[in-house]
Protein backbone atom coordinates (compact mmCIF):
# COMPACT_ATOMS: atom_id res chain seq x y z
CA UNK A 1 0.00 0.00 0.00
CA UNK A 2 3.17 2.40 0.67
CA UNK A 3 4.38 1.76 -2.38
CA UNK A 4 1.28 2.56 -4.08
CA UNK A 5 0.94 5.74 -2.25
CA UNK A 6 3.97 6.87 -3.13
CA UNK A 7 3.54 5.98 -6.79
CA UNK A 8 0.30 8.18 -6.69
CA UNK A 9 2.73 11.19 -5.15
CA UNK A 10 5.21 10.58 -7.74
CA UNK A 11 2.54 10.96 -10.45
CA UNK A 12 1.22 13.73 -9.08
CA UNK A 13 4.12 15.44 -9.02
CA UNK A 14 5.12 14.43 -12.59
CA UNK A 15 1.90 15.78 -13.63
CA UNK A 16 1.82 19.23 -11.85
CA UNK A 17 5.38 20.06 -13.08
CA UNK A 18 4.42 18.87 -16.50
CA UNK A 19 1.51 20.94 -16.44
CA UNK A 20 3.52 23.76 -15.16
CA UNK A 21 6.12 23.68 -17.54
CA UNK A 22 3.74 23.44 -20.49
CA UNK A 23 1.70 26.43 -19.27
CA UNK A 24 4.49 28.41 -18.75
CA UNK A 25 6.64 27.44 -21.50
CA UNK A 26 3.25 28.41 -24.04
CA UNK A 27 2.86 31.74 -22.67
CA UNK A 28 6.27 32.61 -23.76
CA UNK A 29 6.40 31.09 -26.84
CA UNK A 30 3.25 32.61 -27.43
CA UNK A 31 4.41 35.88 -26.19
CA UNK A 32 8.03 35.18 -28.61
CA UNK A 33 6.18 33.72 -31.76
CA UNK A 34 3.51 36.82 -32.19
CA UNK A 35 7.15 38.90 -31.07
CA UNK A 36 8.58 37.64 -34.29
CA UNK A 37 5.59 37.59 -36.00
CA UNK A 38 5.08 41.80 -35.57
CA UNK A 39 8.64 42.38 -36.83
CA UNK A 40 8.96 40.26 -39.63
CA UNK A 41 5.36 42.45 -40.51
CA UNK A 42 7.21 45.49 -39.76
CA UNK A 43 10.42 44.58 -41.63
CA UNK A 44 8.09 43.76 -44.36
CA UNK A 45 6.09 47.60 -44.48
CA UNK A 46 9.53 49.32 -44.12
CA UNK A 47 11.90 47.81 -46.26
CA UNK A 48 14.67 50.23 -44.95
CA UNK A 49 15.05 48.46 -41.97
CA UNK A 50 16.88 45.58 -43.79
CA UNK A 51 19.95 48.50 -43.84
CA UNK A 52 19.93 47.58 -39.70
CA UNK A 53 21.31 44.11 -40.46
CA UNK A 54 25.08 45.24 -40.38
CA UNK A 55 24.30 46.60 -36.88
CA UNK A 56 21.80 44.38 -34.92
CA UNK A 57 24.89 41.91 -35.88
CA UNK A 58 27.44 43.62 -34.30
CA UNK A 59 24.99 44.39 -31.10
CA UNK A 60 24.15 40.87 -31.27
CA UNK A 61 27.95 40.04 -31.03
CA UNK A 62 29.01 42.40 -28.72
CA UNK A 63 25.85 40.63 -26.42
CA UNK A 64 27.52 37.50 -26.58
CA UNK A 65 30.94 38.65 -26.01
CA UNK A 66 29.93 40.15 -22.60
CA UNK A 67 27.70 37.31 -21.26
CA UNK A 68 29.96 34.17 -22.70
CA UNK A 69 29.42 32.21 -25.54
CA UNK A 70 27.70 29.76 -22.83
CA UNK A 71 24.80 31.87 -23.49
CA UNK A 72 24.89 30.89 -27.09
CA UNK A 73 24.95 27.30 -26.94
CA UNK A 74 22.31 26.73 -24.51
CA UNK A 75 20.44 23.71 -26.52
CA UNK A 76 24.10 22.34 -26.75
CA UNK A 77 24.34 22.49 -22.98
CA UNK A 78 21.04 20.75 -22.38
CA UNK A 79 21.91 17.92 -24.99
CA UNK A 80 25.19 17.47 -22.87
CA UNK A 81 23.16 17.11 -19.02
CA UNK A 82 20.77 14.90 -21.12
CA UNK A 83 23.44 12.70 -22.43
CA UNK A 84 25.20 12.62 -19.09
CA UNK A 85 22.28 11.54 -17.17
CA UNK A 86 21.84 8.90 -19.76
CA UNK A 87 25.24 7.72 -18.95
CA UNK A 88 24.51 7.92 -15.27
CA UNK A 89 26.34 10.84 -14.77
CA UNK A 90 24.42 12.96 -12.11
CA UNK A 91 26.75 15.15 -10.85
CA UNK A 92 27.38 17.72 -13.78
CA UNK A 93 29.22 21.01 -13.69
CA UNK A 94 27.42 22.16 -16.77
CA UNK A 95 24.85 24.90 -16.09
CA UNK A 96 22.36 26.33 -18.10
CA UNK A 97 20.94 29.68 -16.65
CA UNK A 98 16.96 31.23 -16.60
CA UNK A 99 18.26 34.47 -18.54
CA UNK A 100 19.29 32.95 -21.23
CA UNK A 101 16.01 32.77 -22.96
CA UNK A 102 15.75 36.36 -22.36
CA UNK A 103 19.26 36.90 -24.29
CA UNK A 104 17.62 34.37 -27.18
CA UNK A 105 14.55 36.69 -27.21
CA UNK A 106 16.80 40.09 -27.74
CA UNK A 107 18.84 38.47 -29.75
CA UNK A 108 16.06 36.70 -32.07
CA UNK A 109 13.71 40.16 -32.10
CA UNK A 110 17.16 41.74 -33.40
CA UNK A 111 17.38 39.16 -36.66
CA UNK A 112 13.78 39.53 -37.43
CA UNK A 113 13.52 43.45 -36.80
CA UNK A 114 16.58 43.67 -39.17
CA UNK A 115 14.91 41.13 -41.90
CA UNK A 116 18.45 38.36 -41.30
CA UNK A 117 17.30 35.28 -43.12
CA UNK A 118 16.50 32.98 -39.99
CA UNK A 119 13.47 30.90 -38.13
CA UNK A 120 12.74 31.08 -35.09
CA UNK A 121 12.36 27.53 -33.34
CA UNK A 122 15.99 27.56 -32.31
CA UNK A 123 15.89 30.65 -30.00
CA UNK A 124 11.96 29.44 -29.08
CA UNK A 125 13.48 25.57 -27.70
CA UNK A 126 15.70 27.88 -26.03
CA UNK A 127 13.71 30.04 -23.91
CA UNK A 128 11.66 26.90 -23.12
CA UNK A 129 15.04 25.29 -22.06
CA UNK A 130 15.37 28.65 -19.69
CA UNK A 131 11.70 27.82 -17.89
CA UNK A 132 12.03 24.23 -17.35
CA UNK A 133 15.67 25.25 -15.43
CA UNK A 134 13.42 28.11 -14.16
CA UNK A 135 11.21 25.91 -12.44
CA UNK A 136 13.52 22.98 -11.36
CA UNK A 137 15.44 25.73 -8.99
CA UNK A 138 12.32 26.64 -8.20
CA UNK A 139 11.10 22.96 -6.64
CA UNK A 140 14.86 22.06 -5.46
CA UNK A 141 13.94 25.13 -3.37
CA UNK A 142 10.25 24.33 -2.37
CA UNK A 143 9.87 21.11 -2.54
CA UNK A 144 10.79 17.47 -0.15
CA UNK A 145 14.12 16.36 -1.73
CA UNK A 146 12.27 12.82 -2.10
CA UNK A 147 10.65 13.93 -5.36
CA UNK A 148 13.05 16.32 -6.53
CA UNK A 149 14.01 14.98 -10.64
CA UNK A 150 17.48 15.79 -12.72
CA UNK A 151 17.61 18.41 -15.21
CA UNK A 152 17.01 16.25 -17.64
CA UNK A 153 13.36 15.93 -17.30
CA UNK A 154 12.60 19.44 -16.72
CA UNK A 155 14.98 20.18 -20.68
CA UNK A 156 12.89 17.56 -22.16
CA UNK A 157 9.75 18.28 -21.29
CA UNK A 158 10.28 22.07 -21.91
CA UNK A 159 12.10 21.12 -25.46
CA UNK A 160 8.44 19.23 -26.14
CA UNK A 161 6.31 22.12 -25.00
CA UNK A 162 8.42 25.04 -26.81
CA UNK A 163 8.52 23.12 -30.41
CA UNK A 164 4.45 21.73 -29.81
CA UNK A 165 3.48 25.33 -29.10
CA UNK A 166 5.51 26.84 -31.51
CA UNK A 167 4.02 24.83 -34.84
CA UNK A 168 0.95 24.00 -32.54
CA UNK A 169 1.60 20.57 -33.31
CA UNK A 170 1.78 18.78 -29.96
CA UNK A 171 2.39 14.99 -31.29
CA UNK A 172 5.47 16.15 -32.44
CA UNK A 173 6.56 18.20 -29.90
CA UNK A 174 5.88 14.83 -27.41
CA UNK A 175 8.40 13.02 -30.12
CA UNK A 176 10.19 15.95 -30.16
CA UNK A 177 10.95 16.23 -26.65
CA UNK A 178 11.50 12.64 -26.30
CA UNK A 179 14.56 12.38 -28.52
CA UNK A 180 16.12 15.19 -29.61
CA UNK A 181 18.65 14.67 -27.53
CA UNK A 182 19.44 11.14 -29.09
CA UNK A 183 17.39 10.46 -31.96
CA UNK A 184 17.95 6.67 -31.71
CA UNK A 185 16.84 6.39 -28.27
CA UNK A 186 13.17 7.10 -27.24
CA UNK A 187 13.07 8.04 -24.07
CA UNK A 188 9.77 6.38 -23.17
CA UNK A 189 10.28 7.01 -19.58
CA UNK A 190 9.38 10.49 -20.54
CA UNK A 191 6.62 9.59 -22.56
CA UNK A 192 3.68 10.84 -20.00
CA UNK A 193 5.58 13.74 -18.99
CA UNK A 194 6.00 15.17 -22.31
CA UNK A 195 2.56 14.49 -23.36
CA UNK A 196 1.25 16.82 -20.38
CA UNK A 197 3.71 19.64 -20.91
CA UNK A 198 3.21 19.48 -25.26
CA UNK A 199 -0.17 19.08 -24.93
CA UNK A 200 -0.82 21.88 -22.08
CA UNK A 201 1.81 24.28 -24.13
CA UNK A 202 -0.33 23.74 -27.38
CA UNK A 203 -3.71 24.35 -25.17
CA UNK A 204 -2.36 27.53 -24.18
CA UNK A 205 -1.13 29.28 -26.32
CA UNK A 206 -4.05 28.30 -28.86
CA UNK A 207 -6.29 29.96 -25.89
CA UNK A 208 -3.40 33.72 -25.59
CA UNK A 209 -3.64 33.55 -29.83
CA UNK A 210 -0.30 32.58 -31.45
CA UNK A 211 0.85 33.24 -34.20
CA UNK A 212 1.86 29.63 -36.09
CA UNK A 213 2.56 29.48 -39.84
CA UNK A 214 -0.84 27.69 -41.64
CA UNK A 215 0.02 25.36 -44.62
CA UNK A 216 -2.33 26.14 -47.83
CA UNK A 217 -3.93 22.64 -48.93
CA UNK A 218 -2.48 21.17 -52.08
CA UNK A 219 -3.13 17.70 -54.22
CA UNK A 220 -1.30 14.87 -52.76
CA UNK A 221 0.52 12.24 -54.37
CA UNK A 222 -1.53 9.13 -55.03
CA UNK A 223 0.65 5.79 -53.42
CA UNK A 224 1.58 3.81 -56.85
CA UNK A 225 4.69 2.40 -57.81
CA UNK A 226 5.51 5.45 -60.41
CA UNK A 227 5.10 7.84 -57.61
CA UNK A 228 6.87 5.92 -55.05
CA UNK A 229 10.02 5.51 -57.48
CA UNK A 230 10.02 9.42 -58.73
CA UNK A 231 9.68 10.22 -55.00
CA UNK A 232 12.26 7.62 -53.55
CA UNK A 233 14.74 9.08 -56.48
CA UNK A 234 13.23 13.03 -55.31
CA UNK A 235 14.21 11.92 -51.76
CA UNK A 236 17.71 10.88 -52.05
CA UNK A 237 18.50 13.85 -53.94
CA UNK A 238 16.91 15.66 -51.20
CA UNK A 239 19.21 14.19 -48.31
CA UNK A 240 22.14 15.21 -50.60
CA UNK A 241 20.66 18.44 -50.95
CA UNK A 242 20.63 18.82 -46.71
CA UNK A 243 24.14 17.48 -46.80
CA UNK A 244 25.26 20.24 -48.52
CA UNK A 245 23.11 23.26 -46.44
CA UNK A 246 24.56 21.59 -43.14
CA UNK A 247 28.15 21.78 -44.77
CA UNK A 248 27.26 24.70 -46.12
CA UNK A 249 26.35 26.14 -42.49
CA UNK A 250 29.57 24.87 -40.98
CA UNK A 251 31.56 25.93 -43.95
CA UNK A 252 30.45 29.68 -43.96
CA UNK A 253 31.12 30.19 -39.81
CA UNK A 254 34.11 28.75 -40.12
CA UNK A 255 35.91 30.70 -42.71
CA UNK A 256 34.21 33.76 -41.39
CA UNK A 257 36.23 32.75 -37.52
CA UNK A 258 39.32 31.92 -39.43
CA UNK A 259 39.13 35.26 -41.35
CA UNK A 260 38.62 37.55 -38.23
CA UNK A 261 37.96 35.74 -35.03
CA UNK A 262 35.81 37.13 -32.72
CA UNK A 263 36.59 40.94 -34.06
CA UNK A 264 33.13 43.33 -35.25
CA UNK A 265 34.40 42.13 -38.78
CA UNK A 266 33.31 38.86 -38.03
CA UNK A 267 29.53 40.00 -37.86
CA UNK A 268 29.65 43.08 -40.41
CA UNK A 269 30.88 41.27 -43.34
CA UNK A 270 28.30 38.19 -43.75
CA UNK A 271 25.90 41.00 -42.37
CA UNK A 272 27.08 43.27 -45.63
CA UNK A 273 27.04 40.91 -47.46
CA UNK A 274 23.13 39.72 -46.84
CA UNK A 275 22.66 43.53 -47.25
CA UNK A 276 24.06 43.30 -50.74
CA UNK A 277 22.09 39.93 -51.65
CA UNK A 278 18.96 42.04 -50.82
CA UNK A 279 19.43 44.88 -52.51
CA UNK A 280 20.39 42.39 -55.70
CA UNK A 281 17.45 40.61 -55.05
CA UNK A 282 15.03 43.59 -55.05
CA UNK A 283 16.30 45.20 -58.13
CA UNK A 284 16.21 42.10 -60.46
CA UNK A 285 12.95 40.57 -59.02
CA UNK A 286 11.25 43.28 -56.97
CA UNK A 287 10.55 40.31 -54.27
CA UNK A 288 11.36 41.17 -50.55
CA UNK A 289 10.26 37.82 -49.37
CA UNK A 290 13.73 36.03 -48.59
CA UNK A 291 13.98 38.03 -45.58
CA UNK A 292 13.12 37.06 -42.11
CA UNK A 293 11.21 33.69 -42.15
CA UNK A 294 10.55 33.42 -45.75
CA UNK A 295 7.14 31.63 -45.45
CA UNK A 296 5.48 33.69 -48.32
CA UNK A 297 8.51 31.44 -50.38
CA UNK A 298 6.90 28.27 -48.51
CA UNK A 299 3.12 29.16 -49.20
CA UNK A 300 3.81 30.19 -52.62
CA UNK A 301 5.75 26.93 -53.43
CA UNK A 302 3.05 24.61 -52.54
CA UNK A 303 -0.40 26.45 -53.33
CA UNK A 304 1.05 26.80 -57.10
CA UNK A 305 1.03 30.34 -57.05
CA UNK A 306 5.20 29.69 -57.64
CA UNK A 307 8.63 30.46 -56.97
CA UNK A 308 11.66 30.82 -59.64
CA UNK A 309 13.59 28.22 -60.04
CA UNK A 310 16.75 29.46 -58.20
CA UNK A 311 14.56 30.52 -55.16
CA UNK A 312 16.31 27.72 -52.76
CA UNK A 313 19.85 28.33 -53.65
CA UNK A 314 18.96 32.21 -52.90
CA UNK A 315 17.66 31.04 -50.13
CA UNK A 316 19.90 28.74 -48.25
CA UNK A 317 23.12 31.61 -49.29
CA UNK A 318 21.34 33.88 -46.96
CA UNK A 319 20.44 31.42 -44.29
CA UNK A 320 24.35 30.97 -44.83
CA UNK A 321 25.66 34.42 -44.32
CA UNK A 322 22.88 35.45 -41.36
CA UNK A 323 23.87 32.47 -39.23
CA UNK A 324 27.88 33.16 -39.85
CA UNK A 325 27.26 36.73 -39.05
CA UNK A 326 25.99 35.89 -35.38
CA UNK A 327 22.09 35.93 -35.69
CA UNK A 328 19.93 34.10 -33.61
CA UNK A 329 17.00 32.26 -34.38
CA UNK A 330 17.29 29.12 -35.51
CA UNK A 331 17.56 26.77 -38.35
CA UNK A 332 14.18 24.23 -39.22
CA UNK A 333 11.70 27.36 -40.75
CA UNK A 334 14.73 27.81 -43.05
CA UNK A 335 15.35 24.29 -44.03
CA UNK A 336 11.35 24.13 -44.31
CA UNK A 337 11.62 26.86 -47.02
CA UNK A 338 14.19 25.69 -48.31
CA UNK A 339 13.21 22.09 -48.93
CA UNK A 340 9.74 23.56 -50.34
CA UNK A 341 11.32 25.94 -53.06
CA UNK A 342 13.53 22.81 -53.95
CA UNK A 343 10.65 20.48 -54.16
CA UNK A 344 8.45 23.14 -56.65
CA UNK A 345 11.94 23.52 -58.89
CA UNK A 346 11.97 19.70 -59.20
CA UNK A 347 8.55 19.41 -60.07
CA UNK A 348 8.43 22.39 -62.29
CA UNK A 349 11.32 20.39 -64.38
CA UNK A 350 9.74 17.37 -64.65
CA UNK A 351 6.37 18.34 -65.30
CA UNK A 352 4.98 17.03 -61.27
CA UNK A 353 2.65 18.43 -58.90
CA UNK A 354 4.45 20.91 -57.77
CA UNK A 355 2.53 21.48 -54.52
CA UNK A 356 3.29 18.09 -53.44
CA UNK A 357 6.62 17.74 -53.95
CA UNK A 358 7.02 20.78 -52.64
CA UNK A 359 5.68 19.61 -49.46
CA UNK A 360 7.57 16.63 -48.91
CA UNK A 361 11.21 18.82 -49.96
CA UNK A 362 10.34 20.80 -47.14
CA UNK A 363 9.88 17.47 -44.70
CA UNK A 364 12.20 15.21 -46.05
CA UNK A 365 14.74 18.28 -45.91
CA UNK A 366 14.22 18.92 -42.20
CA UNK A 367 14.22 14.93 -41.63
CA UNK A 368 17.39 15.09 -42.78
CA UNK A 369 18.82 18.56 -41.32
CA UNK A 370 17.78 17.69 -37.59
CA UNK A 371 17.99 13.69 -37.79
CA UNK A 372 14.55 13.10 -36.17
CA UNK A 373 12.86 11.25 -39.25
CA UNK A 374 10.13 10.20 -37.10
CA UNK A 375 9.81 13.41 -35.41
CA UNK A 376 9.17 15.20 -38.95
CA UNK A 377 6.92 12.60 -39.82
CA UNK A 378 4.38 13.57 -37.33
CA UNK A 379 5.17 17.23 -38.08
CA UNK A 380 4.52 16.59 -41.88
CA UNK A 381 0.84 14.86 -40.75
CA UNK A 382 0.18 17.41 -38.66
CA UNK A 383 1.36 20.37 -40.05
CA UNK A 384 0.37 19.69 -43.71
CA UNK A 385 -2.85 17.51 -42.83
CA UNK A 386 -1.74 14.47 -44.65
CA UNK A 387 -4.82 12.54 -45.91
CA UNK A 388 -2.45 9.39 -47.12
CA UNK A 389 0.78 9.64 -45.14
CA UNK A 390 2.62 6.61 -47.17
CA UNK A 391 4.90 9.00 -49.64
CA UNK A 392 5.34 11.37 -46.72
CA UNK A 393 6.62 8.87 -44.72
CA UNK A 394 9.31 7.12 -47.40
CA UNK A 395 10.53 11.25 -48.25
CA UNK A 396 11.03 11.74 -44.69
CA UNK A 397 13.00 8.48 -43.88
CA UNK A 398 14.85 8.26 -47.40
CA UNK A 399 15.90 12.15 -46.77
CA UNK A 400 17.63 11.07 -43.35
CA UNK A 401 19.12 8.62 -44.68
CA UNK A 402 20.72 10.37 -47.94
CA UNK A 403 21.75 13.19 -45.67
CA UNK A 404 24.42 11.69 -43.22
CA UNK A 405 25.18 12.05 -39.30
CA UNK A 406 25.66 15.98 -39.42
CA UNK A 407 22.58 18.35 -38.40
CA UNK A 408 21.54 21.75 -36.97
CA UNK A 409 21.36 20.31 -33.06
CA UNK A 410 24.99 20.15 -32.50
CA UNK A 411 26.15 16.93 -29.65
CA UNK A 412 23.67 14.94 -30.81
CA UNK A 413 24.62 11.44 -30.29
CA UNK A 414 23.40 8.37 -32.70
CA UNK A 415 24.06 5.70 -30.61
CA UNK A 416 23.43 3.19 -33.01
CA UNK A 417 25.77 3.78 -35.41
CA UNK A 418 28.47 4.43 -32.87
CA UNK A 419 28.10 0.84 -31.86
CA UNK A 420 28.23 -0.53 -35.63
CA UNK A 421 31.81 1.80 -36.16
CA UNK A 422 33.20 -0.33 -33.16
CA UNK A 423 31.62 -3.32 -34.62
CA UNK A 424 33.21 -3.00 -37.50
Amino acid sequence: MKCDIRTCKRVTYDTIRSVLIGTLTGLAITFFANTVSFLGNLNEQYPALLLLLPFASCITLKIYQKLGDAYRRITVEAIDIIHESEDEILNSKRKVSPWMGVVAYIAAALSHLSGASVGKEGAGVQIGLSVGELLSRAEKKLTPPDYHVHEDRYFMCAAAAAFGSLFGSPITGVLFGMSFATPDVLRLDMLYPCIVSSYSAVAISTIAGIHIMTIPWFAELQLNFTNLFIVIVFSIITGFLTRLFIKGLEDFQSLVHRAFGSKAFSAIIPALLVLFIFILITIFTGDLGYSGLSLDLLYSAIDGRGVPPYAFILKALLVFMSIAAGFVGGEVVPLLVTGSTFGYAFASLFGLRTGAFAALGAIGMLSGGTNLPIVCFALGIELFSYDEPALLFVATCISFLASGEKGIYHHQILRIRQRLRKNT
